[in-house]
């Protein structure tokens, strides 16, 4: 008799704790194919110290190239320059995008420059000065072995570059940036 007591409990415990893990499931599901579990989806910036991304997309394109766009920030206390496909004594201080393992991605065309009033920045020798607290887009296209997506897939792109203060200070900028094709 008492055997089937300690059966009905064990029932009655599997039953009542099966429905709340039912339910985590569930929850869990709903919130992955909203994208909340999924951090690529969702666009994001990290390990920027003197030019930080604001806003970034990147579009079409195929497996070698990407259209870009990224508007990033003077954060760094001082003007700074900084190399676009630079040559020279500057070329290995291009800014550069890796994504995954694939090679360095560098701009193949840059379309525009401007700062947050629409004002076009000229490049200079490869370069372009960004002062203290400026805005700048920069849109074009980069190019390189796996620099491009399809449209919806997501991304991860590693960012680096290399500016140059008015005290003549190079200063290693490396970061990430997550997102989705648009």
């Amino acid at each position: 008799m008492l055997r089937s007591f300690r059966g009905q409990g064990a029932f009655e415990y599997m039953v009542s704790y099966g429905w709340a893990i039912l339910i985590v499931i569930v929850l869990g599901i709903l919130l992955f194919s909203l994208g909340v579990l999924n951090p690529t989806q969702t666009p994001a910036a990290t390990g920027f110290v003197v030019l930080r991304p604001i806003s970034w997309s990147f579009t079409g394109g195929d497996y070698y190239t990407s259209n870009v766009s990224i508007a990033m920030a003077n954060v760094a206390g001082t003007n700074v320059i900084i190399w676009l496909n630079a040559t020279g004594q500057y070329s290995q201080y291009n800014m550069v995008f890796k994504k995954g393992e694939s090679d360095f991605c560098y701009w193949n065309n840059i379309d525009s420059i401007s700062d947050s009033a629409g004002n076009t920045i000229p490049i200079v020798n490869g370069s372009i000065a960004i002062p203290v607290g400026v805005v700048v887009t920069l849109s074009g296209t980069i190019s390189g072995n796996n620099c491009g997506g399809l449209s919806s897939a997501s991304y991860r792109y590693g960012l680096q570059s290399v500016t140059r203060d008015e005290y003549l200070v190079l200063r290693r900028d490396n970061g990430l940036i997550t997102g989705r094709y648009i």
